[in-house]
């Protein structure tokens, strides 16, 4: 039995007792007290609704009377089509009394209001990941009620707008709290809770953009897309890169503006009350060179987009089977070097890469590019003016952007060594790359680049040597 059904029992429960403590005289004088419609699960702007009693006639009087229920009131107790105000959550049993003298009949209706529903639209999490502050989002009272925020639990908060749905909580690190929202309305109120812990604030400037790519103009464009904490004050600081420009430094989302290939390195610094940290963003806009990131280890290589083929324009360098697949100059077992020098720093290994055998290099492509086939290097040299002409073009500092350096080469068990030891040779005057033309005999096709005299070119290299590597794609 649900309660309305028990509402309506006790409504004819009091019905009976007030009908029969009454004087009235059904012979005499026939009075019918018809209230109308009972109301359910009411929800408007200021809880109300409007009754539907019949109007007795004349020289009767009715009234509405409230038999149960808290904080109703009416418009006009003696209007039949009155308005009746109500709180939400609340149930009213109303009475349409009709009387003429001492005699009268009475018969109820019952109205209900919806109770307050607050919800909150934050994603209740156990900590605040890299944060001390959180912007607070409820729905929006509605219907005439009132919200507010407070914390119940957690020591060192505070809470800025806390009679708005979208507030801000600012805390301290590593504590653990709990927030209510409240809904009120007249003497009604309902609440719901969100716990969480904080952790230490740090600053999340967005993530490194190498390739930005935007229109062919000479100044660049982008936003900026770190991220500012409820409450916090921001700035932005350029420390590397030449005429860049934060246009709005206190805006996590600035207009940066700068000129293309050129690296820019920018601060971000949040700080809340006494509390402070700080990140950095690497920015950088496409101009000659893309800039691709190897997912495997980080390194980031420089790229040129020829004839709808994007190439490598540095030598790969991730560590595949080193030692036994890929080297650097002049680090092997058993390894001679002919000419140059072994390569120690870091800068040298990033410009020169590792040199591999011919198998590591084409069974080891990274996801979405390929070695790039005799064919295509033809294509390439072609489009830079041909074998005669393509060779200063194509070498560091040419107009290309390929920088085709001399990285040199290895040669795995010399058979012209009386040792059969590693040897190397060629550094900053002759880099061999790997095509992926098949094997015949043991012979593979490789281009070759000459600093000396600036010669490019197609040559045929043993299974036994290890050469530089440019992979491609087709364009993205």
């Amino acid at each position: 039995m649900d309660k309305y059904t028990l509402k309506s029992l006790f409504s004819l429960l009091c019905l009976a007792v007030m009908l029969g403590s009454c004087s009235k005289d059904t012979d005499s004088l026939e009075l019918h007290s018809n209230p109308g419609s009972s109301f359910l699960d009411v929800e408007n702007e200021g809880y109300v609704v409007a009754l539907t009693a019949q109007a007795p006639p004349e020289g009767q009087i009715g009234t509405w009377q409230v038999y149960m229920g808290e904080n109703g009131e009416f418009e006009d107790v003696n209007n039949p089509q009155s308005k009746f105000f109500g709180e939400p959550g609340k149930n009213y049993l109303l009475g349409w009394e009709v009387s003429a003298g001492k005699e009268y009949e009475v018969a109820t209706i019952n109205v209900s209001f919806m109770p307050l529903a607050p919800v909150i639209l934050n994603t209740s999490s156990d900590t605040l990941y890299n944060n001390i502050s959180l912007n607070l989002k409820a729905e929006a009272p509605k219907f005439g009620a009132e919200g507010r925020w407070e914390i119940i639990a957690g020591k060192g908060g505070r809470i800025e707008k806390a009679e708005s749905h979208e507030a801000q909580f600012i805390g301290i690190e590593d504590e653990n709290y709990t927030l209510k929202w409240f809904l009120t309305y007249g003497a009604s109120e309902e609440s719901k809770e969100l716990s969480f812990r904080t952790d230490t604030l740090r600053a999340q400037a967005g993530v490194d953009r190498l390739d930005i790519k935007t229109s062919k103009n000479e100044t660049k464009y982008c936003n900026l897309e770190a991220f500012l904490p409820a409450g916090a004050v921001g700035n932005w600081k350029i420390i590397d890169g030449e005429d860049g420009t934060v246009h709005s430094s206190a805006e996590a989302n600035s207009l940066f503006e700068g000129v293309a290939d050129e690296l820019y390195k920018l601060t971000w610094t949040v700080q809340i009350d006494d509390f402070q940290s700080i990140d950095t963003v690497d920015v950088r806009f496409r101009g000659k060179w893309g800039v691709w990131t190897d997912p495997i280890d980080g390194q980031n290589y420089r790229f040129v987009e020829v004839n709808g083929v994007e190439w490598m324009a540095e030598n790969y360098n991730g560590a595949i089977n080193p030692g036994f697949g890929s080297w650097y100059y002049g680090h092997a077992e058993r390894g001679i070097i002919v000419d140059g020098y072994a390569l120690e720093t870091e800068e040298d290994r990033k410009y020169y890469g590792r040199l591999y055998t011919r198998t590591t290099a084409y069974e080891n492509v990274p996801e979405g590019w390929r070695l790039p086939s005799s064919e295509e290097f033809d294509e390439m040299v072609k489009e830079f003016g041909g074998y005669t002409y393509a060779g200063a073009k194509l070498l560091p500092g040419g107009e290309s952007g390929l920088g085709f350096n001399s990285g040199g080469t290895l040669i795995i068990n010399n058979p012209y060594d009386q040792a059969f030891r590693n040897t190397f040779g060629g550094l900053e005057d002759f880099g061999a790359f790997w095509t992926s033309d098949s094997s015949d005999n043991g012979l593979i096709r490789g281009f070759y680049a000459d600093s000396k005299s600036n010669d490019v070119g197609l040559s045929i290299y043993k299974n036994s040597y290890a050469l530089s590597v440019r992979y491609i794609r087709d364009v993205q």
